[in-house]
């Protein structure tokens, strides 16, 4: 019989997160209670913990974990007590314009019912699971992958989704900017596929595992310039009225996840003529861009949020080591730690990535 009350990580306030004893949520027919096993801290956790985006005092947040199944709803089916799972959690409102047309992703109830936002999340000893419908919310995790690499599915998929979104294939050439973890897993996601890849990014150890994981070439953009050493790197392309040293970079793909304000100019002039942006990471602040180089190079924009598959999308790929992301753990923390967590986390120097283990 579980106890009635767990340890959770509590929000109050920008950098205000308290270890409080809450009660261990009770599954309805239709979900399932999961014991937390890893949860880490992703870059959107960063901006709620640094500025209170996002989320609402008394909200209990982490959204990329696995965990035991210890109770099952009468209703759900195809998992049972003991096995790993992780999980989205979130269930669309299907009444609405978006949804009528299948686009849930677009639900504005999405983020009100996921885990981690408007649920609450797996920075907690027991994370509830609602409306559980297998390989649609929730997902097993194979024997082949550990705790804390099914902890990454999550935001391993937002790689797999910019792939298939903006149409990467063999040969292409791809840039991606920002190495933290999901710049990897874009990074890692494109090498499967057998594109061509080079990573920028600020931090020197974020760009040496990088290149150990699969990058082609990488660059630091604190030691010159990140669209020349691309345009070296993948050649030069005249467009109208920019030739010369006025031109521009020839990258067919071009992914964001650096997450900063300068980066979408950096795309803008690095991808080539009718090539695609993908844009995955989230900027505090707006970016100023250019929207005429935009209109003159013809390029495409794709989304970089939700995609085909949601979180199941990854795990084959690091079922099989197509993908890895144990190496790019670099820090372990207990819950009752959390603060000193997330302070780790916000240094990109220092850290990659920064998990709560339990």
């Amino acid at each position: 019989m579980l106890k009635k009350k767990m340890k959770a990580a509590v929000f109050y306030g920008a950098r205000n997160i308290k270890i409080e004893m809450v009660q261990i949520p009770k599954p309805g027919p239709n979900d399932v209670l999961m014991k937390v096993k890893a949860c880490g801290i992703c870059g959107s956790d960063l901006h709620s913990y640094k500025l209170g985006l996002f989320i609402e005092p008394g909200q209990i947040m982490g959204h990329e974990y696995v965990g035991e199944i210890v109770e099952v709803g009468s209703e759900v089916k195809d998992v049972k007590i003991g096995e790993r799972v992780t999980g989205q959690g979130t269930k669309p409102c299907r009444v609405c314009y978006w949804c009528k047309r299948q686009e849930y992703g677009y639900c504005p109830d999405v983020f009100h019912t996921l885990v981690g936002y408007g649920r609450p999340g797996a920075f907690a000893e027991y994370v509830l699971l609602k409306d559980a419908v297998i390989n649609q919310t929730i997902f097993k995790i194979p024997d082949t992958i550990d705790d804390e690499t099914g902890a990454t599915a999550e935001p391993f998929s937002v790689g797999v989704s910019a792939i298939r979104s903006t149409g990467i294939k063999h040969g292409d050439k791809v840039v991606v900017l920002g190495a933290g973890l999901i710049g990897n897993g874009c990074m890692q996601a494109a090498k499967a596929v057998g594109a061509q890849v080079l990573v920028t990014d600020i931090s020197q150890q974020r760009l040496e595992l990088a290149h150990k994981l699969g990058a082609d070439d990488v660059f630091n953009v604190g030691t010159g310039n990140p669209v020349e050493w691309v345009k070296d790197k993948f050649g030069a392309g005249p467009y109208h009225f920019h030739e010369g040293e006025n031109a521009g970079g020839m990258a067919d793909v071009v992914i964001d996840a650096a997450g900063v304000p300068s980066t979408p100019q950096q795309a803008i002039d690095m991808v080539k003529s009718g090539g695609t942006i993908c844009i995955v990471a989230s900027a505090e602040e707006p970016a100023p861009i250019d929207t005429l180089s935009i209109n003159l190079k013809g390029i495409r924009w794709v989304p970089g949020l939700g995609g085909e598959g949601g979180i199941g999308s990854a795990i084959p790929y690091l079922a099989d080591g197509r993908m890895r992301s144990k190496e790019l753990i670099t820090h372990r923390f207990p819950l009752e730690e959390i603060e000193e967590a997330f302070e780790t986390q916000l240094r990109p120097g220092d850290s990659m990535k920064v998990m709560i283990t339990f």
